[in-house]
């Protein structure tokens, strides 16, 4: 597919079909004002069309507009705007709400025929006017509103909110809203996972848009490319609608860029921080600019963030395995990491209003993460082995000289989006045509090991605990028997690219009280994946007698290494430098075929269609029921790795595995039900089907085995998607200022499980396995599972307790999931009765809170953030199982905000103040399989805002 083409014809297309809508409206005449009969008057029926501020011109979303005398009303979207759509010539009484504001009403008069512009300007609520709202009030009343009049079951972060809270990235950010669980990377928030669910199981979306991956092994975009202050709303959408995608079974986080504004914005930032393990300083910077021309027609917003965070790890692992019934210590590794990372973000957000009901935009967002890595490693290897088998190999990882002398790992995702949005009479039409794409690079990443064979298994202590350590010291390098054991250049990208086309009616079939409406429309998705890795061994060319190195080696394992003393705290190892110096285009190497072995190729078109019909039962209760499909046809090839015995022909081959398709249509209906018992308390249910596809990298059906180490992982052409049916119970309480109080239950039958399944043995797959004990790692659809869950949600201020304390209060949630898996797949691993099998991903607890002080000058935030252990990955048998551990987070961060022409806010943040590491562990808690620090970390800066 040519990409370019693809997407200049695209734009093309749906830039023409705007125009003509545009057309078509300017040269429609306008009915001139009659005394006809009431059927001609029908004809000339039109819309109010606006957009709801408050008295800063901030836009409002979520307001409800209400026209009395026709019992029939609409919610502002997210930038703030409405439409009222089909109404009849007439004066009419327009209603706004708002929480926190006191309700506006308006007389609008209609004519004949012609659409009416009217903005709505709301004043702040009396219950509000003796506090400052700018501060957590403002951002919290914008994603309550959203909420409040949502029809399914939704949580809301508006970017006040995300600005109140030290979070550097989207991932920190989503893990303060209610039932979400995050998954860190070198202690920052990498993969999200709702309602105890995987992050398999949950999609993610920009504007609407499923995003590309920059990495090979799953479909869900990274969180840490993004930056926290690069979003205008982040939506958690926890009940999907028959318009929105289906694949979403733990939910659909949305995230919204930001947009052009009402007025001109302009704000920046500026701040610096510091992180123990690399002693060295941050730079946070940031830029918004918007504004409107052509009185009012055109608006802009321009948005970009830069952030440098060197900074690091400390990190042990251990490894164990199953031989003849027993446990045993197989490996250990110390671990020391330097790390990086610099984001970059650009974002721009176009709207052109061509006529009164008729809008075209473009907006898109570009990221870049560059993370520069070294690591220093020492593995204590085959400690479960006889001793002449057994040794310890000190490891440097780098990169080329144009490369820092580090691993460079470059992630990079764009969306760009064409849309329009037009009234013709009652029928509303939105269209949109989007490109994405997301890469990942790994110019010329380096290995430089060296061997000793040494025993070690004896000399460990703390075996099956959570430290265990030699008690015995590391040879120095200067010791004659280190031999080079690893010498490696490799080359890695990944590519994904994305083309989606989508249209949508909405049209209103009756008005009042007994109002409905019906939407319906198309999308189309074409998806293309590839994954290229060649690395080549250069320890023949380089000489195994080489002893340059032994003059370049320095010290690395650094002091205050936080997992304690008794590990070789300042080590030596090859330098990085001299690795980066190496000029390997002199030398000539030999391909490693196992890195190649996991290259493949997938072509994925998605065609969707759905109607959906919203009906409301007087004023107080609605419903909406949905019919969506989704086909699937995937396209995919991949390679097949054999390494065969030493004194074979042929001692190793990568073989093409040929083409192979995978193709489904999922029917998803849905039903959603909410009561107003009044304007505070709502009352919601649900019913929808949902799925969650393949990895891509699950399907190549490929066979990849090394005789010699007895290895083998297998893929499966044959996984089926997972599917859930999803029931939903939810009361919301919402208080008159600014605050709520909501519980939740919910359940989900999820079936088709995949997981990967490993086990001793043989496979039909692989003959050269017969009778032996491989250990054999296969993609599975491995069972079924009912989940059930409990939320509880609250915050308010302590106003309630008295009115001098408005400016304090408390945000908190707990979210309680429980699992039970039936129905097992799997081939090889028998299920003990009484043994507890728990889906992948699922906490049983999580919770945030939050304590907060806010006036209009200084405000102060303490927050806390809670997971419970999980298993993340299931091993040969139970005791192997790996489990990720609790965590407990806790935050603290203030700022202090003056001036009225330009408001200045200095801001210091401290985060991770537990030090919480990153810790696995196997079969039970006290077995670590790994513990990674990071230390706290502080920032502080300058914000301005004119």
């Amino acid at each position: 597919m040519n990409f370019r083409k693809l997407s200049i014809s695209a734009v093309a297309m749906l830039a023409f079909s705007g125009s003509a809508a545009l057309a078509t409206t300017i040269s429609t005449p306008t009915a001139p004002a009659s005394d006809a009969p009431a059927s001609e008057a029908a004809a000339r029926q039109t819309n109010i069309h606006g957009r709801i501020v408050d008295q800063e011109r901030q836009v409002l979303p979520g307001a409800a507009v209400f026209i009395e005398e026709l019992q029939t009303g609409v919610v502002t979207d997210v930038n703030g705007f409405y439409t009222l759509a089909d109404i009849d010539p007439g004066t009419y009484t327009v209603r706004v709400s708002y929480v926190g504001y006191s309700p506006t009403e308006m007389q609008i008069t209609i004519a004949d025929g012609q659409a009416v512009e009217q903005d709505i300007v709301m004043n702040e609520g009396v219950e509000l006017q003796e506090v400052s709202i700018s501060g957590a009030f403002s951002g919290q009343r914008r994603a309550i509103n959203m909420q409040k009049n949502s029809v399914g079951i939704r949580n809301v972060v508006s970017a006040d909110e995300v600005g109140k809270f030290p979070d550097s990235n989207i991932g920190d950010a989503l893990k303060r809203i209610q039932g979400i669980n995050v998954q860190y990377d070198q202690g920052e928030a990498r993969f999200g996972q709702v309602r105890g669910t995987s992050a398999d199981l949950t999609s993610v979306t920009i504007n609407g848009n499923r995003v590309p991956s920059a990495e090979g092994d799953t479909r869900n975009v990274q969180l840490d490319l993004i930056p926290a202050d690069m979003v205008q709303t982040i939506e958690v959408s926890k009940v999907v609608t028959a318009d929105m995608d289906g694949d979403a079974i733990g939910g659909a986080v949305n995230l919204v860029t930001k947009q052009s504004p009402y007025r001109r914005v302009i704000n920046a930032t500026a701040g610096s921080g510091y992180n123990a393990v690399s002693g060295k300083p941050q730079l946070n910077l940031g830029l918004t600019y918007g504004d409107r021309f052509a009185s009012g027609r055109l608006g802009m917003m321009l948005s970009a963030s830069y952030q440098m965070a060197p900074g690091g790890s400390d990190n042990t692992e251990f490894e164990y395995e199953e031989e003849d019934g027993e446990i045993q210590f197989k490996e250990a590794q110390v671990r020391q990491y330097y790390v990086t990372r610099e984001r970059q973000s650009y974002s721009a957000a176009f709207d052109l209003k061509l006529a009164a009901g008729h809008t075209i935009a473009i907006k898109g967002i570009y990221n870049r993460r560059n993370d520069w890595e070294n690591r220093y490693r020492i593995s204590y290897k085959k400690l479960n082995s006889k001793a002449s088998k057994q040794s310890v190999v000190v490891q440097t990882k780098g990169g080329s000289s144009d490369n820092k002398n580090a691993r460079l790992e470059r992630q990079q995702t764009m969306d760009l989006t064409l849309d329009g949005d037009h009234h013709f009479g009652a029928l509303g039409v939105d269209w949109a045509v989007s490109v994405g794409k997301a890469s990942e690079e790994r110019p010329e990443e380096r290995y430089f090991a060296l061997k000793l064979s040494e025993p070690f298994g004896d000399n460990f202590e703390a075996v099956g605990g959570r430290q265990p350590f030699a008690n015995k010291p590391l040879p120095s390098l200067t010791n004659g028997d280190w031999e080079i054991d690893e010498l490696t250049n490799a080359n890695q990208e990944i590519d994904e690219r994305e083309t989606k086309l989508r249209i949508n009616f909405e049209l209103p079939l009756a008005k009042g009280a007994m109002g409905n409406t019906l939407k319906f429309g198309a999308k189309y998705a074409a998806k293309s994946k590839e994954r290229e890795t060649h690395c080549f061994d250069y320890i023949d060319a380089y000489g195994e007698e080489n002893t340059e190195w032994h003059s370049n080696t320095k010290s690395q394992v650094r002091d205050g290494f936080m997992p304690g003393d008794s590990y070789p705290i300042g080590y030596q190892f090859v330098r990085n430098s001299y690795l980066g110096g190496i000029d390997f285009s002199k030398m000539k190497g030999e391909e490693v075929l196992e890195e190649a072995s996991g290259n493949y190729e997938a072509k994925e078109k998605i065609t969707s269609a759905f109607v959906r019909f919203d009906q409301k039962f007087g004023s107080r209760m609605s419903a909406v029921a949905g019919l969506r499909m989704e086909r699937t046809a995937l396209n995919y090839s991949g390679f097949n790795w054999i390494v065969n015995d030493e004194d074979a022909a042929v001692e190793e081959q990568l073989l093409p595995t040929g083409e192979s398709e995978n193709n489904y249509t999922n029917w998803l209906p849905s039903l959603l039900l909410k009561f107003d018992l009044s304007d505070q308390l709502k009352l919601r249910a649900s019913w929808t089907e949902t799925l969650a596809r393949p990895k891509y990298s699950a399907l190549i059906p490929c066979v990849n085995y090394n005789i010699q180490d007895e290895e083998a992982t297998l893929g499966n052409a044959n996984l089926n998607p997972t599917t859930a049916s999803n029931f939903d119970l939810a009361a919301e309480h919402y208080f008159r200022s600014v605050g709520l109080v909501s519980l939740g239950l919910f359940y989900k039958n999820v079936r088709d499980v995949i997981e990967d399944e490993v086990w001793k043995g043989e496979a039909a797959e692989i003959p050269a396995t017969a009778g032996e004990e491989y250990e054999i790692t296969k993609p599975i659809n491995a069972y079924d599972a009912d989940l059930v869950g409990l939320e509880v949600a609250y915050q308010q201020d302590f106003s309630f307790i008295a009115p001098a304390l408005k400016c304090i209060g408390f945000y908190g949630n707990y979210t309680y999931t429980h699992n039970k898996t039936k129905n097992y797949k799997f081939e090889h691993r028998a299920v003990d009765e009484g043994e507890k099998i728990t889906m992948n991903g699922s906490p049983e607890h999580s919770a945030n809170a939050s304590l907060f002080f806010d006036n209009k000058a200084f405000s102060l935030r303490l927050s806390y953030n809670f997971a419970s252990a999980f298993v993340d990955e299931r091993g040969t048998v139970a005791e192997l199982d790996r489990f990720y551990d609790k965590v407990n987070y806790l935050d603290l961060n203030a700022s202090y905000t003056f001036g009225k022409g330009c408001k200045t806010t200095i801001y210091a943040e401290a985060t991770n103040l537990l030090n919480q590491p990153l810790r696995y562990y196997q079969g039970h808690e006290d077995r670590t399989m790994q513990v990674e620090y990071y230390g706290a970390r502080f920032n502080a800066g300058v914000k301005f805002s004119f």
